[in-house]
């Protein structure tokens, strides 16, 4: 039975170097890209460093960088699915939480498991990691309604389950077991599950030719993005007839708390559908963007009307279809380079300008 886990770890070892071959040499401009190849050769030292107890350099060294998981995990969840919202960009937060882990990393590697089962220290350091890892997961979840890439929701929910779900599980077991006293069954499934899930992507990333991982990213390099488009079908057409109608014509958009199901039931089109449409044939990649053209198009008339001058702005905004202020600006200026009331005021001053010239 040792032998079998034993070669299903090298296996699984050698997938992960594999991938993380491929994505440094295909991919290495991608942030994400990048910052998966480090979680995967994490996921690696995690999977092997039972292996090398004895010899404490290895057991030093691979001890550190399996203990970044959680850190790296949150970066790759940051830099995958912000869509908009500073995509392919890493904060400070992230590098805080890096050296956290780094530094609890060398700190368990120095102490004994006896040591630090009795430290503070330890119980500090998984209160720290799980909490990383819900931050993680916080940006798996966080705008999964309004993803319109459908890869990149397939994605949402494998890496919950395999990257997120499974590091909290292992904070959990060293939280109830103590430091390096997992019973051998779950020394086993651990080997299972990091093995399943290395083999699993080995296969999507090096075999198949889904590319799954650069069409999930938004802002990617020019030479990476896929031009061709899909032609639309019959019934494509009519559907899109359909969107159309309703946000020229109907003003849909105008209602408050859109979202893509409600939508897909007023247009009575299957909500997988209407992802697939407003994804493929408009180029939109969150249901939000889609929103916020019309939305900030119809709060700039408004605003532009001297008509109008005298209605505030909350008032204009909620009539648009935003039910805050502060998402209003924060859209309003993403597409017009201005808030809403230096809109206003411009648009006030062409105006004059033009009746001074007539």
């Amino acid at each position: 039975m040792q032998s079998f886990f034993l070669i299903l770890t090298g296996i699984a070892f050698g997938a992960i170097l594999l991938v993380v071959c491929k994505l440094m040499f295909d991919y290495r401009q991608v942030l994400s890209a990048r910052v998966l190849s480090l979680l995967l050769l994490s996921a690696a030292c995690y999977l092997i460093q039972p292996l090398v107890q004895d010899i404490f350099v290895f057991r030093f060294v691979l001890g550190m960088v399996a203990m970044m998981s959680p850190a790296l995990f949150w970066m790759f969840a940051s830099t995958l699915f912000q869509m908009n919202e500073g995509n392919q960009k890493l904060h400070s937060g992230h590098y805080i939480g890096l050296a956290v882990c780094f530094s609890l990393g060398i700190y368990q590697c120095l102490q004994s498991p006896a040591e630090l089962d009795d430290s503070i220290i330890h119980l500090v350091s998984l209160v720290v990691t799980g909490a990383i890892t819900i931050l993680g997961l916080l940006d798996v979840f966080r705008n999964w309604q309004s993803d319109l890439v459908e890869c990149r929701r397939f994605l949402r929910l494998s890496l919950s389950v395999t990257c997120g779900a499974f590091l909290l599980f292992i904070v959990a077991n060293e939280f109830i077991y103590g430091h390096g006293e997992f019973p051998e069954f779950l020394n086993y499934l651990n080997i299972i599950v990091i093995s399943i899930f290395s083999m699993s992507y080995g296969y999507i990333i090096l075999v198949s030719n889904s590319n799954i991982l650069v069409e999930s990213i938004d802002d990617l390099p020019p030479e990476l993005v896929k031009q061709e488009a899909p032609k639309p079908s019959s019934a494509d057409i009519h559907w899109l007839d359909k969107l159309t109608r309703a946000m020229e014509e109907e003003f849909y958009y105008r209602q408050v708390d859109l979202t893509i199901k409600g939508l897909s039931e007023h247009l009575d089109i299957p909500e997988h559908q209407l992802r697939r449409l407003i994804n493929q044939h408009l180029g939109y990649r969150n249901f939000n963007d889609y929103l916020n053209r019309y939305r900030v198009r119809d709060a700039a008339q408004r605003l532009s009307d001297p008509k109008l001058v005298r209605i505030p702005i909350l008032t204009i905004a909620i009539e648009s279809g935003y039910a805050s202020l502060t998402t209003f600006n924060k859209a309003f200026k993403s597409l017009q380079t201005m808030t809403p009331s230096e809109f206003r005021r411009i648009s006030g001053m062409a105006e004059a300008t033009q009746l001074t010239d007539f």
